[in-house]
């Protein structure tokens, strides 16, 4: 889905198939999120390749709401040969379609994804759920189609942070929900846990903290020596400050056997 250089306003799943085709296609084919970008989902993804899978790079994996493809070739850079991707339309660079097994076009809130039953064992989501019209029946069918066992990575805004916070104080709004962005679904955590980890057990919550937070004024310098200390000597007390500085949250959830 497009980050905030490559904002695309609000389009119904009709619109972007069809009457807004090519503008849909001029950002999507260039999107890439933030957590992409920065390369948090990569490492993120790595630690879960890791202590889920013993490191085992042939599991197959679904790349949800693909985009570009930028995290695919992500995926191919660190050896995973096992690669499915899923969007409403194919986004795709043609260097990205080479990386993947296979390809499929669905409208994530409202098809069926075009899988059997159990058929993943990793289901990567970046910044996708919010961007659906029925984010919920979507969270059903990665259920579905994800193995028993099986680990759905998903990245949503991160509703609670003190950037977040402090921004709806003095806009009555939340930044990453304006009116010409297409950030459609609103996830508070009780809707979090009651609707999308209905389905799940939740493995870890991760708050990959934006370059800049450490990189702005004094305070930001005081931040970019003081955080990597705090999270090597104590790390409960640096995961409560990135849970503080995060603008997104990544979860990651198990499917039950």
């Amino acid at each position: 889905m497009a980050g905030p250089k490559n904002t695309m306003k609000y389009l119904t799943p009709e619109e972007i198939k069809n009457s807004h085709k090519d503008e849909a296609h001029s950002i999507l084919e260039k999107s890439k999120s933030q957590l992409v970008r920065f390369s948090f989902g990569i490492e993120l993804f790595k630690k879960c390749l890791a202590d889920q899978f013993s490191g085992n790079k042939a599991i197959k994996i679904l790349d949800l709401g693909s985009g570009s493809g930028s995290f695919a070739r992500q995926l191919a850079e660190i050896g995973c040969v096992n690669i499915c991707g899923v969007d409403i339309d194919d986004y795709r660079s043609a260097e990205a379609k080479s990386i993947y097994k296979e390809f499929k076009q669905a409208d994530l809130g409202w098809d069926k994804l075009p899988w059997p039953d159990n058929t993943f064992d990793i289901i990567n989501a970046w910044c996708v759920l919010p961007h659906v019209e029925n984010p919920f029946h979507c969270a059903r069918e990665v259920s579905r189609v994800l193995k028993p066992g099986g680990i759905f990575i998903f990245s949503l805004p991160h509703l609670t942070s003190k950037p977040a916070i402090d921004y709806f104080i003095k806009n009555k709004n939340f930044g990453q929900y304006k009116g010409e962005n297409n950030h459609i679904i609103l996830f508070t955590y009780p809707i979090i846990k009651k609707t999308i980890l209905k389905y799940f057990d939740t493995v870890d919550i991760a708050y990959p903290i934006r370059p800049k937070v450490f990189e702005r004024g004094v305070k930001g310098k005081i931040r970019s020596v003081v955080y990597p200390l705090i999270n090597k000597f104590f790390p409960n007390a640096g995961k409560a400050l990135s849970y503080r500085w995060a603008y997104e949250a990544v979860y990651l959830a198990h499917k039950s056997s």
